[in-house]
């Protein structure tokens, strides 16, 4: 295929790709332009019909993500690097913003390079702009560890239709010769009246009752609310993989302080074991950030039991006649039925329970999560039993810092 007749294929036949082909044109795609000739880049290839569907969703369910023979996700990747660099004593920092650019671009660079070899023989291809609006989705399906992070996903099979081709702007309206040229009103009107005038987009407006294709794009495609909900995830979710630090995170998005807290939060369960106990700590989440934290012994007669399996549920505040608090966590367990341990903070020491609500208190109120741990660090306590509750603060927020090391005393179990 010519590249100036190349079509986005969304229709595929059942005809298999087979595997020898997939893995030469993936092969001679790593041909491409890299930095540093690093390779900042992977390919998850999914198959199979359940982890097609998994994907879906964060597609928004677009049909050819799961009737594609094939589907791919190309990611930047630094991980191989780093654990590259770790096992030849060198010191890696790529856990930054820099280094997720770099990665980026190999990946999409690597991306582009398949699309032509695929396309050249026969093969359709449809690229999906819709990677990293939910590439949290993604990371969580596809179990990409930190450093990996989805920017491509490209829906491959054998064409079952031959669309028609789509507009492009002309060359003078991309391409500036020695310094940026502004645009004015008029070569606007000459660069775009083209595509306005084009009998598909002029339907298009009219049947959204809009007076311009312009505002198809802000209005309905890509708004504004739209695009600053996604960054904010997107943002997150590159903190989660570890390309932004804390500092990073708070620097881009304004914490928000909500001091009446929601009535059900996200939790996660943490277990640790400190000086050969073990302990477990609720971690009530708001935006996808430590808001509260219960903590204490695991007790099976009289405390915390739990099947191993909990990872993750709700915490949900209850409020007496009398005006008393109460705090319940709730979790599906794999029948699917909804369980709830009554009164966390009922189940440990009551001056564990003190002490907690000091640090969830500094939490709801945003200090950032390497200050909370020096402050919890910091206090001076003389039992034997709050001392190790502190390690176990500390632990426990200490998961949701990218790359924080933990002490070998201190081992998730």
């Amino acid at each position: 295929m010519k590249i100036q007749t190349r079509r986005t294929i969304r229709k595929y036949t059942q005809q298999p790709i087979p595997n020898e082909l997939l893995n030469q044109l993936l092969e001679k795609a790593s041909r491409t332009q890299t930095m540093g000739n690093l390779q900042l880049y992977s390919v998850i290839v999914t198959r199979d019909a359940e982890c097609k569907a998994r994907l879906a969703p964060a597609h928004f369910n677009q049909p050819m993500v799961t009737e594609a023979p094939i589907v791919l996700t190309i990611c930047a990747d630094f991980r191989r690097t780093t654990d590259w660099c770790l096992a030849r004593k060198a010191s890696p920092g790529y856990d930054n913003l820099l280094s997720f650019i770099n990665a980026a671009t190999d990946a999409l660079l690597y991306t582009q390079t398949f699309c032509n070899l695929a396309e050249e023989t026969g093969l359709g291809v449809c690229f999906l702009g819709t990677t990293v609006y939910m590439s949290q989705m993604i990371i969580d399906a596809l179990k990409l560890p930190q450093l990996v992070f989805p920017v491509a996903t490209l829906t491959v099979g054998w064409p079952a239709e031959k669309p028609p081709l789509t507009d492009r702007l002309p060359l003078a309206s991309f391409v500036h010769e020695e310094h940026y040229q502004p645009y004015t009103t008029e070569s606007i009107d000459r660069f775009y009246g083209p595509k306005e005038q084009l009998p598909d987009n002029q339907h298009f407006v009219e049947i959204n009752n809009k007076e311009t294709l312009a505002q198809i794009f802000t209005d309905i495609r890509y708004t504004r609310h739209d695009n600053e909900a996604i960054s904010q995830s997107l943002l997150q979710a590159l903190y989660a993989q570890g390309f932004l630090s804390n500092e990073d995170l708070i620097r881009a998005i304004p914490m928000t302080v909500c001091e009446t807290r929601p009535e059900v939060l996200d939790c996660d369960v943490v277990r640790f074991q400190n000086n050969k106990e073990k302990w477990v700590a609720f971690v009530g989440l708001l935006e996808n950030r430590p808001y509260e934290i219960f903590t204490g012994l695991m007790d099976d007669e009289e405390g915390i039991s739990l099947p191993k399996s909990v990872t993750k549920g709700k915490i949900i505040k209850h409020v007496n006649r009398d005006g008393s608090k109460r705090y319940d966590f709730q979790f599906q367990n794999k029948r699917g039925y909804k369980t709830t341990v009554e009164g966390l903070s009922e189940k440990f020491n009551p001056e564990y329970w003190n002490y907690a609500k000091l640090i969830s208190g500094v939490l709801r109120y945003r200090m950032p999560l390497d200050n909370v741990i020096r402050l919890v660090a910091s206090l001076e306590l003389y039992s034997d039993n709050i001392n190790n509750w502190k390690s176990g603060v500390a632990r426990a927020l200490k998961r949701y810092i990218p790359g924080a090391t933990v002490d070998s005393e201190e081992e998730e179990i």
